[in-house]
This record gives C-alpha cells, structure tokens and sequence, in this order.
C-alpha cells in the first residue's frame, strides 16, 4: 500500500477523523485529508460519484445493501460496471496524485489488477469493428522539441534516411 493509508479499513470514523483523514469514495480507503480534500480529487471523486448511483451490498446475492454513508467497510459486493468504472478512476487519481507529487494512493499490483480487469472485458465482448483501423497514432507530445535536448527537429534523423523537416 503506500504511504497515505491513513487509518485501516473497518476503522471507525471518529478515529479516522482524529487521525487527520478523510474518506476516499472511489477507493473505499481513509487516506490523508489533504490528499482526498485536493481540489482535482474531489472532482475526480465527484465524477465517480455522478456516474452511479453505486449499490453496494454484504453479500453476492444482493439482498443486504451497504448504507452508502457507511465508512466501516471490511468487506463488500458490488456491480462488474462499478468495478469497471473504479478501476478507470484508481488509475486516473493513481496519475493524479503522481503528477502533484504524492505517492499513489494504489500499489503496483493493484494497477496491473485494474489494466487486467479492464482489458479482459473489452476482449469478452469485443466491439464488431475492433480490429478496424480507426486511430492514426501520433507522436505525443505533438511539440516534442520543447521537452527533448535537441535543439531542433532539422537534428534529428530518422530510420529511413530522412531528416524530419525535409520532404
């Protein structure tokens, strides 16, 4: 895990709060308020939120729903299009929080889980043009000059003998 799990799952709030944390909706963990309360994240949580409504339950049948203000959670069922959706917010608040220079709120494996997760269901039910050639990849970022040593794209030389810039 790393470093912000601020208080443990099952945790009673009051403890959490005394902690200094705050709960994270996408997550379902107590991590540093300062971290949850960052502006870009609460919109990535409020994205999330927006894209429900959630209905988690205790068991796999669906019978005893988890009360969505409940904040002790051990354990709990949810819908495959929740975990699709979670998986896609853990890893935009995973870059989210790297790029502001907090550690990441998910480990490693916890990513390979979700880029796993999300492929296998694309593959389960392929869309009928998927092998259909729809996107021209370009080179990002589009003004590589301004990020790379080189002093300009005349410098470079490509495999094909062809200097960028020349036709």
């Amino acid at each position: 895990m790393s470093g912000y799990l601020c208080a443990p799952n099952g945790a009673r709030p009051e403890v959490a709060y005394e902690r200094g944390c705050a709960w994270d909706s996408i997550s379902f963990h107590w991590y540093r308020r300062e971290l949850v309360e960052d502006p870009d994240n609460q919109e990535l949580i409020r994205e999330f939120l927006d894209a429900g409504p959630w209905h988690r339950f205790y068991d796999a049948e669906g019978t005893v729903e988890v009360d969505p203000a409940n904040r002790v959670l051990t354990t709990l069922w949810l819908t495959k299009r929740e975990h699709v959706v979670h998986c896609m917010y853990t890893l935009r608040q995973t870059h989210l929080w790297l790029t502001k220079g907090f550690d990441p709120p998910f480990n490693y494996s916890h990513t390979i889980h979700c880029t796993s997760y999300l492929a296998n269901i694309i593959l389960e039910s392929p869309v009928p043009d998927m092998d259909k050639l729809t996107i021209h990849a370009v080179p990002y970022p589009l003004d590589w000059q301004l990020v790379s040593t080189h002093s300009s794209r005349n410098d470079i030389e490509l495999n094909t003998n062809t200097t960028i810039g020349q036709a």
